[in-house]
This record gives C-alpha cells, structure tokens and sequence, in this order.
C-alpha cells in the first residue's frame, strides 16, 4: 500500500525536477503549466492560464486525494459493478443502496453511450476544455503510480484509465438516479415479463427487494440580505451534509474543496462532490451560493400503459391502436461466482415513451406496465451550469446562469455583496399543471398524482421528436430578496422567511391541505423538524433587526434539539411514584438535560434512544400545512402514557446492555479517533431537529460506529467594504487516508465549532504560508 509520505515524495521529486526544468521557459511554454499551492489544511490553489490546464491541474490534485473515490464511481456510471464484483453485491449509490446488476441496468439503459457523447458535445468550448484537462490530469497522476501501487492503492481492486465520458456521466446521474427507487427492483423481471418468463435473477432476492433510502439525507443553507444585515451586503451559512468517510463499495457523497483560477478570466473556490470538477457550494468574489437537495420536486411521471404481452410480437395501446414494441437488448457482463466473466443479455420493450417497465402494487402506484417520462434524462448541461454561475457578479446574474444551464437537479441559494439573496431550482421539472394532471390521472383514487394515463399521446409531455418536454423559466419559484431565505431540504413554498410563496404546481411540492396532509415531508416524519426550528431561530435572531455572521453560525452549531424543546416538557408530566426505578432514573437524566446536542451534554444519548421508540409510535401529530410557524404536536393520552414510559425505561436498558450510563455525554458515543486522538463531536438526529444534522449508524458498545450524513463542508462567508471574507470547515478532511494532518486538524475545529479563513485574493496568498507547492508541465495534453 502507498502512504501519505511515499506521495510527498513523489510530488516534491516531481517539482524540482519541472522546476529545473522551466527556468528559461519560453512564453508559450509557460503557457502549458500549471501552479499549484497547499495552504492550510491541505486546501489546493490551482492556477493556470486556459481551462484545459486548469482542469489538469484539479484532475491531478482530485486524483492525489480521491483516486479511489472517483475510480469506484466510474466504474459505478459505467455499468461494470456486476463486472468487477459480482452481481448480487450491494452498493450504496449517492443515498440509494441496490444490488450491483441493478445498479449496472439503470445507468447502461438510461445513460447510454450515444448520449454521452452527444451531450459532451452540447457543451460549451470552455467547460470541453476543462474537462478534457481534469480527465488528462487524473491520468497522468494515475501514470506516476508503480503497476504494485495501482493494484493495491484501492480495496475494491485496481485503479482504471479515465475518460471524458466518465465526467459527463458523473453529471447526467443527477436527472435520472431517483428513478431507481421505483424501478430498481423490477429492472431484472421486466426485461423478461413481456415474454411471460422469469429467469434466476429475477427470483434471486437481493435484486427484488426495495431500493433502500440512507437515512439522515440533508442539508441547510441560510443566506441573510442587507434588510436584515443593515450593511450593504449579505451573509450566506452554507451547510451541505454528507458522509464523513468512504467505505469500499459505497459512493456516497463526500466532499472536495478547492480554489480554480485563471488570471483575469476565472476565480472561483468551494467544494463540489459526486464526480463534478467545478464548486457546486462556493464562492468568488461577488457572489457565494450553496446546494441542497431538491427533496420535494418530483422529477418524472409514470405513464401507465396497456401492453399485449407475446414473446413473439409485443404489443402497447396509444390512441385507440395496437402499436408494435420494439426490442431493445441491454448485455451485462458478470464475474460469476466461479470468477468467470459471462454476459448476460437483458431484452426489454420499447415504445416511443420508452423502455417499459412491470411494476407490482405499491403503495401509490397500481400493479402494471409503466412508462417514464423525465425531462431530466438526457443532460449534462449542470458541467455549464456550475462553470457558468461561478462566473456571476450578482445574485440576479447568478440566477440567470442556472436559467440558461438548467442541469444537476437540486436546490440553489445565492447571496451577493450587493445584499441581495435569491433561491432557484437548477434541474429540469416536468411542465405539468396540477390542472394537467387531474386530467390524465388514471383512473384509481390510490394512485399517487404523477401517475398517469399513458395510452394516449396528449399526456405523453413529449415534443415531435419524443423528447420530453422542458418547462420555460417562468414555471419555476425564483426568489429575490433583501431579506432571509432559508432551507433545511424544504420546498420553495417557506424559503423564504416570513414570507410564504404562492402556490407552484405539485411537480415543486404539494402544499395544498387536502394533497399534504399526513404525508411524510422530512426524515420519514409527518412534519419538518428542521424547517420548524429554523424558522424559530430566525424569529429569535432579528429580534434586534441585525443578524451578524456570529449569529448566522450559532444557528448551526447551537445544537438545539427540537423536539426536546418541544415535547419534553409535557413527556416529563408522565413521571410518578408507581414506574420502575429505570424509568424513574430515565426522567430525573432528561429532567436535568440541557437539551442540546453539545460533546458535553448530558441526557442527549437517552433521548436519542427514547425519541426512536417514540417515532415509532406515531403519537407526532402533523399540521393541517407545512406552514414551520404552526409547528407540531405529540398526542399523550392515558391510554399510551404506559407505553411511553415503557419506550423510556427500555431506552436506559439499551443504554446499559452497550454499557453506557443514561447520562454519558454525548460525545462519549459520538465521536471519531484519528491516530489515536479521540475527537468528542456534537449534533444530533434530523428526526430530532438537529439543524447541525449529524446521522449517526445504530449505536454499539463502543459508540456509534460512523456518521451516515451530517454536516460536513460549512462555509460561512460575508462581505467587509465589499471584500471577501471566506471562512470554512470540511470536517472529514480533503483525502481519503486519515493520516494526513489535515484530517486530524480539522475534526478539531469542527469538535470546538471553529471556521478557518480561506486564503482567496493573490495578496492572500502571497501572504499566506504555503505547505507545499508543484508546477505541472502539460505539454503532452492535446
């Protein structure tokens, strides 16, 4: 295995060599290098002067951190899981964990390689060059390892020769990747039920169960204008979650940060994470913006369809008329359990909507063939997209890039130092009115609204050539104001503080009452703990009319529980003379509790416990709307207050059975050890209401093991006599080994709430210590 110091000797021999090399450089040498400078914390300042050199130097400096990252998630977008490991293996893709075939489906059928390269070509000349450069980048670091070094550097096996399709594909996932939570499961039986067969696959278990949902997906962002700021400026807390280590196999979200220059064209920093090479949570010198997830906005319709099911002539209904289906085969190849490779050939049916699908019942979804129709599919333009917006000056200009570059479906917030703030949505949405579809629903009252009649042509949403249709800038909830736009993975509909937006069609969220009532909106709870908390806080900070950044950081790292502060009070009434003395020993712990979710406090890691069972209960009543200001209620009646005492005293065993005392702080089961330094950490469950979201594993003897999602990269950034002031935090460090310094640094920082100041200026960094720098010569890249 290669070290961290073997590397650092690699890359200094590498730089005096090139340094030796370019004294003398001619003008168009120099033009083919590319600087680079660590600064504190491992943080790379990337300098070139086009944008393929540019991309070079990030794929060589990615490539040095999250080699093994980005390999596994090629291999991923590929299709070629079921290859290198096996069919039946799970992985865990973004937030979806399925089984290797299934996953090599999804992306070899709705990311083909036609479209790959067609998309690539869409893209503008400048975002073609980077990429190519980033691609180029990556292998040459790949080409300085040992034959031994590149087999062994990754658990998962060798590491591969990228491509520029791999980029593009990293950017087409996001518009259909959702699409597996429905499908997943049925891709294999599908592309044999319109034969009326099955095969192995198809009956082996793992590839029929449910698609599962990582718990704790989330993320925050709070930017404030200069209403509220009473300066000239705004302040943005930029707060995207995401898994805080790699683990073989499972390409989470996980987060890179870095600084791209060109002289006098480009200046852009931030992190970006899932395969993209440009910040998708950044900042330059005018603008910063933020990305969350775009939890509520449904992507596509299902189409349901009449299918004629023959081995030999397949047949669908559109419009009145029998229609032939057309054959459309899928060839996997598999490493079998005899570590032969065999290809497998998956035949599905086709029709002008697409590939079919035979879906069972589900809840919302009736049992039958469905077609999908997602504007989404088909779109790499998020490369353009983030490229674009960090080259905007305002928070208007900004909004205008995402318009024109509609790609990575997600949630955007923006703040400039002009004061103003904004929210847009970056993906493509389907152009349906709530009016369109009650009108082509299908017939069946369970049904979930985007299931609709998909046997005739005017509820295809499709264009001539069959393409689905793309909805036009004013379908869409922009936001633009001076005051605080807020959001914890909520809709447009509360974004905006005290200043609920008109209603948008369901396609954005559905927030009507009869449409939201008691249905799960956040963390598989009936309400938005989060988005509720987040609205109080923001009423409690401009109480005096100013909101300073200290405020604007305290908001995340205050570590409140909200559902302590909510409900405790009237749980604690329970407590009485006639329950066991767990139970009473339960109550007197949380009676004393701080209620936050500090290192220190004490009564948190009960809680944690009890607030479970208490979900599981069902006793969480939901509002009549999604307004945060109404909050929400726990329903305690003397038929289930035994019940809820019960849930309390098996907390405090579960406790002791780990060996846990109820009142252990909780940092004394959440925490991290890094070169065997234990780091205490702090925040807490979303289901809690923990805005400092930290998603913890199920607990053990020794804690809890690792933290699914939760606050990772924090970046709190304001503007002084319209100067930029960049502070940030990437909690789990830039590289995937947890030997560099840097790691251990920064979980420091993160455990005593601190931020550090991100050189960003060149008088920045000319002052600023630099803990190593490299030149590359790129004269070999076309």
């Amino acid at each position: 295995m290669i070290n961290n110091n073997n590397l650092r000797i690699i890359y200094r021999t590498i730089f005096f060599g090139l340094l030796t090399l370019t004294i003398g450089c001619s003008k168009e040498e120099k033009l083919s290098q590319v600087e680079i400078k660590w600064t504190k914390n491992e943080v790379p300042h990337i300098k070139a002067n086009n944008y393929k050199n540019l991309g070079y130097g990030y794929g060589y400096v990615h490539a040095k951190d999250r080699i093994c990252e980005i390999s596994g998630q090629a291999i991923t977008l590929r299709g070629e899981r079921s290859l290198r490991y096996g069919a039946d293996a799970i992985a865990t893709i973004g937030f979806l964990k399925t089984t290797n075939l299934n996953s090599d489906l999804l992306f070899k059928i709705r990311i083909p390689e036609e479209w790959v390269q067609e998309e690539f070509e869409k893209l503008n000349k400048e975002t073609k060059d980077y990429i190519k450069g980033y691609v180029d980048g990556i292998n040459y670091y790949v080409s300085t390892l040992t034959e031994e070094e590149r087999n062994e550097l990754c658990e998962e096996g060798p590491v591969i020769t990228f491509k520029t399709s791999d980029v593009i594909r990293s950017a087409m996932r996001f518009g259909v990747q959702k699409e597996l939570i429905d499908i997943g499961p049925h891709i294999i039986s599908s592309s044999q039920a319109w034969q009326k067969k099955t095969t192995n696959y198809a009956l082996n278990s793992p590839h029929t169960k449910a698609v599962e949902i990582e718990g704790g997906f989330g993320s925050n962002g709070w930017v404030y204008g200069s209403d509220v700021t009473k300066t000239k400026s705004s302040i943005m807390l930029s707060n995207p979650h995401s898994a805080w280590k790699r683990t073989v196999h499972q390409q989470r979200i996980y987060m890179h940060q870095y600084h791209l220059t060109i002289p006098g064209e480009l200046d852009v920093a931030g992190a970006s994470f899932l395969g993209i090479p440009f910040p998708m949570t950044g900042y330059n010198a005018d603008v910063a913006w933020t990305i969350l997830d775009a939890a509520t906005v449904t992507p596509y319709v299902l189409q349901s369809m009449e299918v004629e099911e023959s081995a030999v002539a397949p047949k669908y209904l559109m419009d009145g008329q029998q229609k032939p289906l057309k054959i459309k085969s899928v060839p996997v190849r598999v490493l079998e359990k005899d570590k032969k490779i065999k290809t497998h050939v998956f035949k599905f049916v086709e029709s002008e909507l697409g590939i079919l699908y035979k879906l069972p019942e589900k809840k919302g979804k009736p049992a039958g063939w469905y077609a999908i129709t997602n504007p989404g599919e088909k779109n790499a333009k998020g490369l353009d997209q983030f490229l674009a917006i960090a080259h905007s000056k305002s928070t208007r200009d900004f909004i205008s890039a995402v318009e024109n570059n509609r790609g990575i479906l997600s949630q955007l917030l923006v703040a400039d130092k002009f004061g103003e703030v904004g929210y847009v949505i970056a993906g493509q949405i389907p152009p349906i009115t709530d009016d369109e579809m009650e009108k082509y629903h299908i017939n069946n009252s369970t049904a979930a609204f985007n299931v609709i009649n998909g046997t005739t042509s005017d509820a295809s949403f499709r264009d001539s050539n069959n393409r689905p249709l793309l909805a036009p800038a004013s379908f869409y909830p922009n936001i633009i104001s001076k005051g605080i736009i807020h959001n914890t993975n909520n809709s447009y509909k509360y974004t905006e503080y005290g200043n609920p937006q008109k209603d948008y069609p369901s396609v954005f969220g559905q927030h009507k009452p009869d449409k939201a009532i008691g249905k799960k909106k956040a963390a598989g709870l009936r309400y938005d703990p989060r988005l509720i908390m987040s609205a109080q806080r923001m009423n409690e900070i401009t109480k005096d009319s100013i909101v300073t950044p200290k405020e604007a950081l305290e908001v995340l790292f205050d570590n409140r529980n909200y559902a302590a502060e909510t409900f405790l009070d009237r749980i604690l009434e329970l407590n009485n003379e006639s329950i066991s003395e767990d139970a009473k020993n339960g109550f007197r712990v949380l009676s004393t509790w701080d209620r936050k979710n500090n290192s220190k406090s004490k009564g948190a890691l009960l809680f944690h416990q009890f607030w479970k069972k208490i979900i599981k209960m069902g006793v969480l009543l939901s509002s009549k709307n999604d307004d945060p200001e109404i909050g929400s209620q726990i329903n305690i009646t003397p038929q289930n207050s035994p019940a809820i005492i019960n849930a309390l005293e098996e907390a405090v065993h579960e406790l002791a059975n780990f060996g846990f005392q109820p009142d252990d702080p909780w940092g004394e089961a959440l925490y991290t050890t890094v070169n065997e330094t234990r780091i205490p950490l702090h925040g807490g469950s979303y289901q809690e209401g923990l805005l400092n979201g930290e998603m913890p594993a199920p607990l053990t003897s020794k804690g809890f093991p690792y933290i699914l999602f939760g606050t990772a990269y924090v970046q709190l950034i304001d503007w002084n006599d319209g100067n930029l002031n960049a502070n940030v935090l990437l909690s789990h460090g830039q590289s995937n080994s947890i030997d560099y310094k840097g790691h251990l640094d920064q979980l420091k920082m993160f455990s005593n709430k601190k931020l550090y100041k991100v050189p960003f200026t060149q008088k920045d960094l000319n002052t600023t210590k630099v803990i190593d720098s490299l030149i590359l010569t790129v004269d070999h890249v076309k």
